[in-house]
């Protein structure tokens, strides 16, 4: 399983590749899939969307005009075009099972893609590099299952959320956790990359185990807290 990663404003839209069959996660919008579509001449079969929010989900009623792709994703919104998926789903795509896990928090319905043969999870907005999406829809409590609920994952899962907030949210660690010498390398090594223009790397469980305040928080109650903080940050 090939994945790349195009960006649209801050948001990064994942391609899936088998053979000349693709996927892609959370198209914002169609044209950086449809230009990468024609340079690898591949044709767009699956369109996963993690959540309803628009960054997320507008290009996908144009990509299913021109592709007739199936188009999956939680329940509520986009009626017309989703096929509902939830807990314990399994889609199918060639090369590989996909599996559906429920992660509410930031929206009501929100839900993450793991490849358990590709080592891969696709979490959108409910967890990032460093950080985890703003709690939009239900309580904190709700957030921090989902993140317990990847937390559990094998640790050489690779992650791919929604947004490159990388920066900002390792600079948020670090002043959580200014002791964390794992947060100041990761973060060195990011601006390090940056200034070199070079590519996006994803991160895994273990890593964000060890450098995510949000996942090395101890209950609900301290998520709750830390949350806050960098709302207000």
């Amino acid at each position: 399983m090939d994945i790349r990663t195009l960006r649209y404003a801050e948001n990064f839209i994942y391609m899936l590749l088998e053979g000349r069959r693709a996927a892609v996660v959370d198209p914002g919008a169609a044209q950086p899939v449809t230009a990468a579509l024609q340079a690898q001449g591949c044709t767009l079969e699956l369109v996963l969307i993690t959540h309803h929010h628009a960054d997320h989900t507008g290009g996908v009623a144009e990509l299913k005009e021109q592709s007739q792709c199936r188009v999956v994703g939680p329940p509520g919104g986009l009626t017309a075009v989703v096929e509902p998926v939830g807990e314990g789903d399994v889609v199918s795509f060639p090369g590989c099972s996909i599996e559906v896990l429920s992660v509410p928090g930031h929206t009501a319905h929100d839900v993450a893609y793991y490849l358990p043969g590709a080592k891969a999870v696709f979490t959108g907005d409910t967890l990032f590099a460093g950080g985890c999406g703003r709690v939009f829809s239900g309580r904190p409590q709700v957030m921090w299952a989902s993140l317990c609920r990847l937390l559990a994952l094998p640790e050489d899962t690779r992650v791919y959320g929604g947004h490159d907030y990388t920066q900002e949210n390792l600079e948020f660690a670090a002043s959580m956790d200014p002791d964390n010498a794992a947060v100041r390398e990761r973060l060195d090594i990011f601006c390090r990359r940056e200034a070199e223009g070079r590519p996006f790397e994803a991160s895994t469980i273990a890593e964000e185990k060890r450098t995510n305040p949000f996942l090395r928080c101890r209950d609900a109650a301290d998520f709750a807290r830390v949350r806050s903080r960098k709302d207000a940050w």
